[in-house]
């Protein structure tokens, strides 16, 4: 019974970690269409709009003024003033909503405005009894490797470490792909 009550437990705890962003998103967004919707209203009655389209003819200018302020917006935030303050957003809004920082990057990089993700050779490290998966920085003269070690399934954090080369084994698949196996949490990682 006590087994059983730990479980779902953890269960509920765990949906509702997953849950409270994505319904802060959604009321967020809500309150913000709303808004919207209420001043495409109000601009359509001006323009005459609301007697050829109706309440169509609301969410159609709501939509226009959405695509207006979202080009003003990308002008404004290229400016210095309002890059610090966005980069200020930025911060408020990632200890508001967790996963927020990742969010962000991972849509930066589908839309193409991110950094652009650099690509390592990957390795094995042999660290203690055991091999972990890791990503070939540099190899010197010396015979040290500089590798970092990325912790799963995020893969952007992790640990540096400074290794013998004989401690490494090359494996056969890049960072890209890597990343994609540690998401998986190792699955699909294969030797050279």
């Amino acid at each position: 019974m006590k087994r059983s009550y730990k479980i779902i437990r953890n269960h509920v705890i765990t949906g509702f970690i997953f849950l409270m962003p994505v319904l802060i998103s959604i009321a967020v967004v809500g309150k913000f269409w709303n808004r919207l919707l209420g001043l495409g209203n109000k601009v359509s009655k001006v323009i005459h709009v609301d007697t050829l389209l109706g309440a169509t003819g609301d969410a159609i200018i709501a939509v226009i003024l959405l695509v207006v302020l979202c080009t003003i917006a990308g002008f404004l935030v290229k400016l210095t003033v309002f890059k610090r303050m966005s980069d200020w957003l930025d911060e408020k809004l990632a200890a508001f909503i967790p996963g927020y920082n990742d969010l962000r990057k991972e849509t930066e990089v589908k839309i193409g405005v991110g950094p652009k993700e650099e690509v390592f050779e990957t390795c094995l490290v042999r660290t203690g009894e055991y091999w972990k998966p890791a990503y070939l920085i540099d190899v010197t003269d010396a015979g040290d490797a500089t590798v970092f070690i990325p912790a799963a399934p995020t893969f952007t954090s992790g640990q540096v470490a400074i290794v013998p080369v004989h401690c490494c084994k090359k494996l056969k698949i890049d960072s890209k792909a890597l990343n994609l196996c540690l998401t998986k949490l190792g699955k699909g990682i294969s030797i050279a």
